[in-house]
């Protein structure tokens, strides 16, 4: 394990994407010759991953389990362990650094034995079991390999080597066409399997398997598509707005993935339940929705009951009755359909719902813009979000966002808000300062709405990257609490309650409109704005006011030339999160 453990700490700490490339490239090229386990282990380290995306095993490791192990390996106190954490910004990062105060050796983990170690906390229920046996780990492990063992439990491998660095790294190391890494990535959800594939230089025998997620299909939003459209050949939808799913049925079993390729069928036996008795096997394209008694689609809102559960009790599954709406299918009987064009996908998809019951999202035709601003919106006023266009003659392109599907949504509304805090992005963006938390106002507080990370050009993000520079309070890795000077213009699509911010309200799908150069952070928009807009969405039905949350509860301490917001967020286990910094600025002071 010790060269990826070392070829991580290199591409962390180049901001070159190329650069990042060949390292990882170099690394995989070696490792490869350990063994296909090996392999996959490594890459699966790099992207910070435990398991294999169609496994529904996780280790449930948390912050407490790793700080644990950690004083369990070393002898260092909770005290200790904490501040050398706060002064780093990372456990893992204090998890080498105590560990270097070792005075024997440690022999080193050996990255065959990676997954083996994660199935083992896996499968160990008791979080003191768990926290022995990564401390048994880290024993073996030198300081540096369990520095990313520990940042593999926590998901916090942030090395800006998103999937495609390493499918990149992977097709160099291997000598394979980077086009066809691509696809049998998009068709297997799975760099490791990939991986091996590639270091066998058999990545043409990837195929669609029912029970392994695929890469969906992704839609461009209509203001970013140049495209012209040819309305004879395309075809509206209502864009539904619940959580985007597959469904798989493999032999006798029923697996549901979510968009991330999660498997989440526990959280929905309910809708598990209608494929049960399917013949044949299938794989279905659609969105789960939560209906009312009288079969009225529910907001998104009213599906936050269902998701994470392990098992649903009768209560929610009354309240909270879920539906599948396919609206793709993807597999048949023993044939990948894919290559198929959607006329004909939807055809088999048609049949397959006379024959098994499960719903089929609807369709129509638009002859023009005017017909499609009416679907529109018809498709509001059916609480829905918008609407898709579809081209009848495409291809299901897995894995991309192209022109064949486009969706319409309208921003409901836009705010002025304050940056507190920005963070270094990710992929292209990983040398930047592009994501921003926001915030409004509540009386003489800033209290956070969100974060944003699109809607700027790649040259205003480096022009306010600068200013943040200049803005810096304090920073902790890659996140930095700034003095909030700078205005944004945010559109979004809605506001929903939230316990992660202090507001006790969030932003649905924020986007950047402009840098307000004309307004001071005193003239941003006020908690009261964001509520009313909340309160007209549920007097129009687009929202549900369900369990509202506790707030938190707020902690100011003075720094530097402001205030600054400490918020502990702790989990429903007991264990302490990642400290969330806000700057805090009284409008008397500013």
């Amino acid at each position: 394990m010790k060269r990826i453990a070392e070829t991580l700490d290199t591409v962390r700490a180049t901001t070159s994407r190329n650069a990042k490339i060949y390292a990882l490239a170099q690394a995989f090229g070696t490792i490869a010759e350990e063994g296909d386990d090996a392999l996959r282990n490594a890459v699966r380290i790099s992207l910070g991953e435990q398991f294999a995306p169609s496994d529904s095993r996780s280790t449930d490791a948390g912050w407490q389990s790793v700080a644990t192990a950690l004083a369990h390996a070393t002898g260092a106190s909770d005290a200790t362990i904490h501040e050398i954490m706060r002064r780093l910004g990372d456990l893992g990062d204090a998890v080498e650094e105590l560990l270097r105060t070792r005075v024997l050796p440690s022999p080193g983990f050996p990255l065959s034995d990676v997954e083996k170690l994660w199935a083992s906390v896996a499968n160990e229920s008791s979080r003191k079991g768990k926290a022995d046996l990564i401390a048994e780990a880290f024993t073996i492990a030198t300081p540096l390999e369990a520095k990313y063992l520990a940042k593999t439990l926590l998901g916090e491998v942030r090395t800006g080597a998103l999937a495609g660095v390493v499918l990149a790294a992977l097709a160099k190391a291997f000598d394979q066409n980077l086009d066809e890494m691509r696809r049998a990535h998009a068709v297997l959800a799975d760099v490791a399997e990939v991986a091996v594939l590639a270091s066998h230089h058999d990545l043409r025998s990837a195929r669609i398997t029912p029970g392994k997620p695929v890469a969906p299909m992704l839609a461009t939003p209509m203001e970013g598509s140049r495209a012209p459209i040819d309305w004879s050949r395309v075809i509206v939808e209502d864009k539904l707005d619940g959580i985007r799913a597959q469904v798989h049925v493999h032999g006798e079993h029923v697996s549901i993935f979510a968009r991330g390729h999660g498997l989440i069928t526990r959280s929905f036996p309910d809708v598990s339940a209608i494929f049960v008795d399917t013949p044949f096997d299938v794989i279905l394209d659609g969105e789960i929705l939560v209906v009312s008694a009288d079969g009225r689609v529910r907001p998104f809102q009213s599906l936050q009951p269902r998701l994470g559960r392990v098992s649903v009790d009768a209560d929610t599954l009354r309240d909270a009755q879920a539906i599948f709406v396919a609206y793709d299918i993807l597999y048949l009987g023993t044939e990948a359909l894919i290559d198929l064009p959607w006329h004909a996908r939807h055809e088999k998809l048609e049949e397959l719902a006379t024959t098994i019951g499960v719903r089929v999202h609807p369709f129509t035709r638009v002859g023009g813009a005017p017909d499609l601003e009416v679907a529109f919106a018809a498709a509001r006023g059916r609480s829905h979000e918008g609407v898709m266009i579809k081209r009848i003659d495409s291809h299901y392109e897995a894995g991309t966002r192209g022109a064949a599907w486009l969706k319409v949504k309208k921003a409901a509304a836009t705010i002025d808000v304050v940056v507190t805090a920005v963070e270094q992005g990710h992929g292209k963006r990983a040398s930047m300062l592009s994501d921003y938390t926001f915030a409004v106002w509540e009386d003489d507080a800033l209290v956070d709405v969100g974060k944003a990370f699109t809607g700027l050009t790649n040259k205003e993000i480096l022009e306010l990257g600068m200013r943040f520079e200049d803005l810096t309070i304090d920073r902790h890795d890659g996140f930095r609490t700034v003095r909030p000077e700078v205005v944004l213009e945010v559109a979004f699509d809605g506001v929903q309650r939230s316990r992660r911010h202090v507001s006790g309200f969030a932003l649905r799908f924020p986007r950047i409109a402009r840098v307000r150069e004309d307004k001071t952070a005193e003239q941003a928009d006020t908690l009261e704005t964001v509520v009313r807009i909340f309160q007209a969405q549920l007097a129009s039905g687009h929202r549900e006011d369900i369990h509202p949350p506790e707030r938190r509860t707020r902690k100011r301490v003075a720094k530097d030339s402001g205030q600054l917001n400490l918020f502990f967020p702790v989990s429903s286990a007991g264990e302490v999160g990642r400290t969330q910094q806000n700057p805090i600025r009284s409008r008397r002071r500013a």
